[in-house]
């Protein structure tokens, strides 16, 4: 598997800062934000086609807010809010 990705850490080892993961064959999969482990910010996921499966974002490792999701195809599959 040939993949790239851009995973910093800190010095605990744990995920921190800005993400980027991309499937195998080139597409980026993921991109993100973490702080000390845990999802923080707005958040990225593809299909690997290159489509958004869904974005929003987390607050303290937990979904937070307006969130979307898709279908491959791109188009809207639901729009979701969480607190």
């Amino acid at each position: 598997m040939n993949s790239k990705h851009i995973t910093p850490r800190n010095e605990k080892g744990e995920p921190h800062g800005s993400w980027k993961v991309y499937w195998y064959n080139g597409q980026l999969m993921f991109k993100g934000n973490f702080v000390a482990g845990k999802q923080h910010g707005y958040l990225e996921r593809y299909y690997t086609n290159g489509q958004l499966c869904y974005k929003g974002n987390y607050v303290d490792g937990e979904r937070h807010g307006s969130w979307e999701y898709y279908w491959s195809n791109g188009k809207l599959m639901y729009k979701i809010y969480y607190i």
